[in-house]
């Protein structure tokens, strides 16, 4: 929303930190440059006499006159468009993101900022500091501009201001309370307007995330649903082959138990006629006894009775003929 606006922006136009980049190279041509610029602070500093909506002005005394002060300005410059972008970043507002915080803000405002500056000492003017911010790279020098390079002082154009404005640049951070209550007293309508927006949009793009999330277990649902019932309806179906491998070999094994009692009863009947020759062995025995032991043989089997039954009726007449023929021989 806000791009296109900062895309007008004059990509040649100075920040503070570009400045004092370029000021770096000042030591090139005032080896002492540093005790000058603490010189200023022991003489009596700085002190900002008017905030106005785009420029601050300053007094800073000089480092070697006594009671004697120059005037200094630092000029904003796309004021209104900076803080558009800057009060947008919800990153610069309150922990609850409801509103711009203030102190964030004017931390990165001057980071940031498009300046200008004038410093009304003969240093910055015959030196080559107003040639420097002049010039269209940086568009940095407030009020009239100086086209008039400093061939014979100051011929690599080394540096670009005097140390007044080093001082000045020095003394901003501590102004941070300073630009805060600027800020909040000269644009609080146009930080309110970004607020409601950049609210309006946040709430947007909630409201969009959660239809995403409910569409997506909408979709989600349905698919969930017949993976459970088929996994349902797969579990018994595995389930049963399993128990089916495990059943068959006792069916199987069954059959084997029946046919044990079979083989049981082929011994027994080869048995049979063995007890049969006992009683031809024992011939002396009495018929009483003989009678006793042969009933339970005819208990068995029904059809096996009348083939063993005709065997024993000759062979008792037999020995009844003998039985008979012995009491006559112990009785006569």
């Amino acid at each position: 929303m806000f791009n296109e606006l900062f895309e007008q922006f004059d990509m040649d136009e100075a920040t503070a930190s570009q400045i004092k980049r370029k000021q770096k190279s000042v030591h090139k041509l005032f080896p002492e440059f540093s005790d000058r610029v603490k010189a200023v602070q022991d003489k009596g500093g700085l002190r900002l006499k008017d905030v106005g909506q785009e420029t601050w002005k300053w007094k800073i005394h000089s480092g070697t006159k006594a009671d004697v002060w120059y005037d200094a300005v630092v000029h904003f410059k796309n004021v209104e468009q900076l803080l558009r972008k800057l009060a947008a970043d919800r990153r610069l507002w309150n922990k609850d993101r409801t509103k711009v915080n203030l102190n964030k803000l004017s931390r990165e405002f001057m980071k940031r900022a498009d300046i200008q500056l004038e410093c009304g000492c003969p240093a910055q003017k015959y030196w080559g500091g107003d040639y420097v911010l002049s010039r269209p790279k940086y568009d940095a020098k407030y009020g009239d501009k100086e086209d008039r390079a400093p061939n014979v002082r100051n011929p690599k154009q080394y540096g670009a201001h005097c140390k007044h404005l080093q001082n000045l640049f020095k003394a901003l951070p501590f102004y941070a309370d300073t630009v805060a209550k600027w800020l909040n007293d000269f644009y609080p309508e146009l930080i309110g307007e970004v607020e409601k927006e950049a609210g309006a949009e946040a709430e947007k793009f909630k409201r969009a995330g959660e239809e995403l999330k409910k569409r997506k277990v909408a979709k989600e649902e349905p698919v969930r649903k017949p993976e459970r019932a088929a996994k349902a309806e797969e579990e018994p179906r595995a389930a049963e082959p399993r128990e089916e491998p495990e059943k068959e070999p006792e069916r199987e094994e069954e059959p084997q138990k029946e046919e044990e009692p079979e083989r049981q009863v082929e011994p027994e009947k080869e048995k049979e006629p063995e007890r049969e020759e006992e009683p031809q062995k024992d011939e002396k025995r009495p018929a009483k006894a003989r009678k006793v032991q042969k009933e339970p043989e005819k208990e068995p089997e029904e059809e096996d009775l009348p083939d063993q039954a005709e065997e024993p009726e000759e062979e008792e007449s037999d020995d009844d003929e003998e039985e008979k023929g012995s009491r006559k021989i112990w009785t006569t």
